[in-house]
């Protein structure tokens, strides 16, 4: 439980620290907690995280836009966990693969942004990639030091 509070928390503080610099929609930083939760906590956590941080977020600080935004990113966000959870907990991939696979994942939720343009799809997509590659270093060095901390056991 401590851990879900403190990736829940990150979640809603890291895009307030980098909002302001324009390097929100880039770094995706609301993400990057929510999916460190998905490798490390269970199913059930991880889907609240992913579920209730988005529109808390846009409730508490006017970001992301409760709608459609928000709604997208808490699908993008449930499917990304589910599948860090099984693949890293249950079948235990390879930190890479699942972390690449998850992206794919959120690039097909990322469609549902056609329901407000193909130019915010086109735009989403394009501009999350440097929070994905960011994210592809960020997150298993994370990883490793819980690991080696003793706080994770892979």
């Amino acid at each position: 439980m401590i851990w879900g509070g403190l990736w829940g928390a990150l979640a809603l503080i890291l895009p307030l620290l980098l909002h302001p610099f324009g390097l929100g929609q880039y770094l995706m930083p609301m993400f990057l907690p929510l999916l460190i939760a998905g490798c490390t906590l269970n199913l059930r956590a991880s889907l609240v995280l992913a579920l209730t941080v988005p529109p808390l977020s846009s409730l508490l600080t006017g970001m992301p836009p409760l709608y459609p935004v928000s709604l997208i990113m808490m699908v993008e966000g449930a499917m990304m966990v589910s599948w860090l959870f099984w693949s890293r907990r249950k079948k235990k991939h390879n930190i890479y693969f699942s972390l690449i696979v998850a992206f794919l994942l959120q690039r097909l939720a990322m469609l549902l942004y056609l329901f407000i343009s193909p130019e915010v799809l086109l735009t989403a997509l394009v501009f999350s990639l440097p929070g994905a590659a960011a994210q592809l270093i960020i997150i298993p060095w994370i990883l490793k030091i819980m690991t080696e901390k003793g706080y994770l056991s892979e």
